[in-house]
């Protein structure tokens, strides 16, 4: 299905889902997503109501960025339960259907999404509306003298946010609550 195909549906009425990927670099035509954590929002109220959490089995980690890796804590042994790309696409798919996507720069995760479903020969199940709360925060935090990068991290902190570090889990829920703050709602 076309991205564009999508039911004319009112974007308040539409699930918002939340999403952070790690991936083996930022070159989406030769690295891969190994992990993905996403989370539902349902308006009109911004409530999460679903959680997805998986590692994605690698099918060609000798492309990756090693520098990616080691800020990932990548190791062999800990992805020996992930599940293979297409099986989380259809597990991820099915969390929000006709949602659309929200993240901190969320722009690289539609980019790596979108060559996915592509790959996989998946439908989009996503509108193609994107919600950055990156931008958000450096609109409405840019005159704050004490925060020289607008990074997750540093913004998490600012508004009092716990924040693990590089956990796609901790960073969505982070991102949302983020939002949330930022927006009042």
């Amino acid at each position: 299905m076309p991205l564009f195909d999508l039911s004319r549906i009112d974007h308040r009425s539409r699930p918002i889902l939340f999403l952070d990927f790690e991936m083996t670099g930022l070159d989406v035509s030769r690295h891969e997503i190994i992990e993905i954590a996403a989370l539902v929002v349902r308006q009109p109220e911004f409530k999460a109501v679903k959680s997805y959490y998986t590692k994605v089995h690698p099918v060609h980690i000798k492309t990756a960025e090693p520098d990616s890796l080691e800020i990932l804590g990548y190791r062999p042994q800990d992805w020996t339960d992930a599940i293979p790309l297409h099986r989380a696409l259809v597990e991820l798919s099915a969390l929000a259907p006709n949602c659309m996507l929200a993240g901190w720069g969320v722009q690289n995760e539609w980019d790596f999404l979108t060559a996915a479903l592509q790959r996989e020969n998946l439908p989009f199940f996503y509108d193609h509306h994107l919600i950055e709360v990156w931008t958000l925060a450096y609109t409405r935090l840019y005159g704050e003298d004490d925060i020289d990068f607008f990074n997750l991290p540093k913004v998490a902190k600012k508004l009092g946010i716990h924040l693990e570090k590089h956990k796609p889990d901790s960073d969505i829920r982070a991102t949302f609550q983020i939002f949330k703050k930022l927006t009042g709602l």
